[in-house]
């Protein structure tokens, strides 16, 4: 790669609309079609906690100072220490075959030690091998695998009553996403983007529904999404597993959404009952995902989900 063209630094300054189109750019082959509008990259990325001033571009100077290449980092917390989140690397067609991510990669991890970052975070498409030499070879290390079931359920409206009055569950709007408060009845952490810190920043409208055993205070179960149905969180209690509390859970939110749409993005690969649960409602994963860290402080706290 001609490093002499090439500039590295924040993208703090950078217009919002350069970013964008330079995301459009880096994915425009990507394996899953990028279809985000500007409002909905922006959205995802107030979502993600992205930081501009802790993320970096790759600046040719060459072609008039063209965004190259990107990493979209957060900055937030995670396991107990301060992280960042890759929420987006890509390099344009036209400047990929330089080495452009391995330099950008080090650049980054550079500036997010010196920033006083404990941990660096991102997930991975299963298949995206050179990716994934890339990010080892920067010292990242595979944490957990990730499912991300999808699909429709056009019948839910007529499936949902019955699944309710079977296990005499009655389906409330919450009114609020503090899903903190059901953080004992998980088995496994949520992903960054499914966290509750996540759940706190996103402005879009959520989906906030608690199923109800009759006659009870609280909730048995309770589900967390967007009106479009990507899933951020689903927990049952303890006691109530396997009782069709999850499903009607998942048939009530598929009742609200465009044509029965549900997108559960990043479901522990090990997670066999949800992942069963959600492939009996036709909900199948063609894409998983490694979730991979990297250490930038030694004496930053233990990954404790490590599989």
């Amino acid at each position: 790669m001609r490093q002499s063209a090439i500039r590295f630094d924040s993208l703090e300054r950078i217009p919002e609309r350069v970013l964008y189109e330079a995301f459009l750019d880096a994915f425009s082959d990507y394996e899953i079609p990028i279809t985000a509008t500007l409002d909905d990259f922006l959205a995802m990325h107030r979502r993600r906690g992205i930081s501009y001033e802790a993320s970096v571009g790759a600046f040719d100077d060459s072609a008039g100072g063209k965004l190259a290449a990107f990493i979209f980092n957060g900055d937030g917390r995670w396991m107990g220490g301060r992280c960042a989140y890759d929420g987006g690397t890509g390099v344009s067609p036209t400047h990929r075959g330089r080495g452009l991510s391995k330099a950008l990669a080090g650049e980054a991890g550079g500036r997010l030690r010196e920033a006083g970052f404990d941990r660096w975070l991102l997930e991975v498409l299963v298949g995206n091998d050179k990716a994934i030499r890339t990010y080892q070879g920067a010292g990242f290390r595979t944490t957990r695998r990730f499912s991300c079931p999808e699909g429709a359920i056009p019948d839910a409206p007529g499936r949902a009553p019955g699944a309710a009055a079977r296990t005499r569950v009655a389906i409330r709007d919450l009114g609020h996403h503090d899903t903190a408060r059901f953080a004992a009845w998980r088995s496994w952490e949520p992903s960054w983007q499914n966290s509750d810190e996540s759940a706190r920043r996103t402005p879009e409208t959520l989906i906030a529904l608690g199923a109800y055993r009759d006659g009870a205070s609280g909730p048995a179960g309770f589900i967390l999404a967007t009106e479009k149905g990507s899933v951020f969180q689903l927990a049952v209690a303890p006691g109530e597993r396997r009782r069709g509390v999850g499903r009607t859970l998942i048939l009530a939110l598929a009742a609200r959404t465009p044509g029965g749409a549900v997108r559960c993005i990043n479901v522990q690969s090990d997670d066999a009952a949800t992942l069963g649960l959600l492939s009996s409602l036709g909900l199948e994963s063609r894409h998983d995902q490694w979730e991979m860290a990297l250490e930038l402080r030694p004496s930053g706290p233990d990954i404790v989900n490590e599989q």
